[in-house]
């Protein structure tokens, strides 16, 4: 009865983990669709203007992170609130920028789309070896060779995002601090993804836990 009832939490704490991850990844897919789709339309609007979209770099609405020049500043800009209808202070942290200034390597660009594109694949791999791994507990099969070549291949995924973020966003970064200066703004480094980093060493630590418990098992059994 007990272990019937832990495989049922098991099982809605995994389905629970699942929606989760979906929900978290979900906003990630509509912010770069809907940013694909104002390039597009930026980009429909320089040529309907006689604009030579090469010339002007493909490198619009780019979303940057930033701090305020002055520590003694706040608030750096001002908006108005549509309420009391008055300008309201406002400090940015992160804005979008419409970069006109000519691409400095296309070819960079290319090849730094492509290397997002495949090391983005691991989000879709993550769900599949997960319920894998879970589907062996929920049989009792734990402590197996199995379970820590999938786990260890969760940390191999999660690395792999790790170091796609770090490339992709620190790339944009220097580009970004070498092609604009802001008036009140200095451009700070992104978020790197170091969540995903400490994720995998975790992962790593978990594989190394299960070895060290499947040796002191075998030998307790040759020791009986």
């Amino acid at each position: 009865m007990k272990n019937n009832q832990k495989k049922t939490s098991l099982a809605v704490l995994s389905i629970l983990a699942g929606a989760i991850y979906f929900i978290t990844l979900i906003p990630n897919f509509v912010s770069g669709w809907e940013g694909g789709i104002r390039n597009l339309k930026e980009s429909q609007k320089s040529q309907a203007d006689g604009v030579d979209n090469q010339q002007k770099g493909s490198r619009i609405l780019q979303r940057i992170q930033v701090e305020t020049k002055s520590n003694d500043i706040l608030y750096s800009d001002s908006i108005v609130n549509i309420k009391t209808g008055k300008m309201m202070p406002v400090s940015y942290t992160k804005m979008y920028v419409n970069d006109e200034s000519k691409e400095p390597n296309s070819i960079l660009y290319l090849i730094l789309n492509i290397v997002v594109f495949f090391g983005g694949l691991p989000f879709f791999v993550i769900p599949f070896v997960f319920y894998k791994l879970v589907l062996s507990v929920y049989k009792d099969e734990i402590f197996t060779m199995k379970n820590i070549r999938r786990i260890k291949t969760l940390g191999f995924l999660y690395l792999t995002l790790y170091v796609t973020k770090l490339v992709y966003n620190l790339t944009n970064y220097y580009i970004d601090k070498s092609t604009i200066e802001l008036a009140n703004y200095n451009i700070v480094t992104p978020d790197l993804g170091h969540n995903f980093l400490l994720i995998s060493i975790l992962l790593f630590i978990v594989v190394i836990v299960m070895k060290r418990v499947m040796i002191m098992k075998e030998e307790q059994d040759l020791t009986v």
